[in-house]
């Protein structure tokens, strides 16, 4: 009897120092990520479609190697730029997705990579996809899938904070394929 007590308050303990375990770089628990970024629409082949996006993540770092959460984006799209047909045109993006991320090394500065799925809408200028697909609207909307896979690099800091840089394409499949690469840099904490 002695012996089961004892078992079970140092299970008891393992399970309660777990939740604040911290490893050399990292710490298991909540974290919250903000990412700014600029990004390229290669949508239509023709002009400079560039664009700058705002990504807000929560969620929960399992380990030094693995962390899961969801996350929001506001992503802003200029269209036509360097021409003067439908020149300035603008789109607003929202992806609302589910964000896997794993670091490679347990160092300082580590590798990463980080997959985003999920969904979202679009209001504003659409561009013309084609002469076999959707034509452009001015004012138009569409909901579409999103996937964004991204590699990077992060520097972490103390009590698993991290600051990143990383290059990823993002993409979204509902009135066509539309999308690009992004670069961008990001703050974990």
């Amino acid at each position: 009897m002695k012996r089961l007590f004892l078992f079970i308050v140092l299970l008891a303990s393992v399970a309660f120092s777990a939740e604040a375990q911290e490893y050399r770089y990292a710490k298991r628990g909540y974290f919250r990520s903000v990412r700014v970024g600029v990004m390229n629409d290669m949508t239509t082949a023709t002009s400079l479609d560039v664009g700058c996006s705002v990504d807000l993540v929560n969620g929960y770092a399992f380990n030094k190697w693995f962390m899961m959460g969801g996350g929001i984006g506001v992503q802003y799209t200029i269209y036509n730029i360097d021409s003067d047909d439908n020149s300035g045109q603008t789109n607003v993006k929202v992806p609302i997705y589910l964000h896997l991320r794993a670091n490679v090394l347990d160092r300082k500065v580590t590798p990463y990579f980080s997959l985003n799925l999920g969904g979202g809408f679009c209001k504003g200028y659409l561009p013309d996809l084609g002469p076999d697909a959707a034509p452009a609207e001015i004012n138009g909307s569409y909901e579409f899938y999103y996937v964004e896979p991204l590699a990077g690099v992060a520097v972490r800091f103390k009590g698993g904070k991290m600051l990143e840089l990383g290059l990823s394409f993002q993409a979204d499949f509902g009135r066509g394929m539309t999308g690009g690469p992004k670069l961008g840099v990001g703050f974990t904490w």
